[in-house]
């Protein structure tokens, strides 16, 4: 009996830190799913106090597990604090944002259905030969909005800033 699948695709890895890098949003993105692979999994390295402006994503779920660090994140009506180990399911359609708490970077790995996001990347990334977030270039902002819409993911409005982050904080330790 074989077993055969047709796929040209053949099977692959990545090494931690391994994959196409890009300066991306404030962060280090890096693609670690080989091309053509789902889920796309993508790695984010955030600064202290990183965020991502209010967006959507029209053609995928946008869900992460948080590796390190701690990530205040609003999801259409529902707030979280996410934590190291922590799984986050951000439904399509549904408008969110984050911040990234204390005075630590996080990491996050996400994982997608679909290449909308991983394309946004690609076309407003720009390539990131080291690792040190103090490299981060300054990034055209008028011109990266306007390839997260052409890509699926448009802004909406502004980030999360450090005091709606706090009362995120405060709201959870409440529960």
């Amino acid at each position: 009996m074989s077993h055969a699948h047709p796929t040209t695709r053949r099977a692959a890895r990545t090494s931690p830190g391994e994959g196409d890098a890009y300066w991306f949003f404030g962060g280090r993105t890096v693609v670690r799913s080989p091309q053509g692979a789902l889920p796309v999994v993508i790695e984010m390295e955030l600064g202290p106090g990183g965020h991502a402006p209010l967006h959507v994503h029209h053609e995928i779920d946008d869900s992460f597990y948080l590796v390190s660090g701690r990530i205040a994140v609003r999801c259409g009506d529902d707030t979280l604090v996410a934590e190291p180990g922590d799984y986050v399911s951000q439904p399509k359609g549904v408008p969110h944002t984050f911040f990234v708490l204390d005075d630590k970077p996080a990491v996050i790995l996400q994982t997608h259905d679909g290449e909308s996001f991983l394309n946004f990347i690609k076309q407003g990334g720009v390539p990131a030969a080291g690792t040190d977030l103090a490299d981060v270039p300054q990034q055209d902002m008028d011109w990266l909005l306007q390839v997260a819409a052409t890509t699926g993911q448009p802004v909406l409005g502004p980030p999360m800033t450090a005091q709606e982050a706090a009362e995120i904080v405060a709201a959870s330790e409440r529960r």
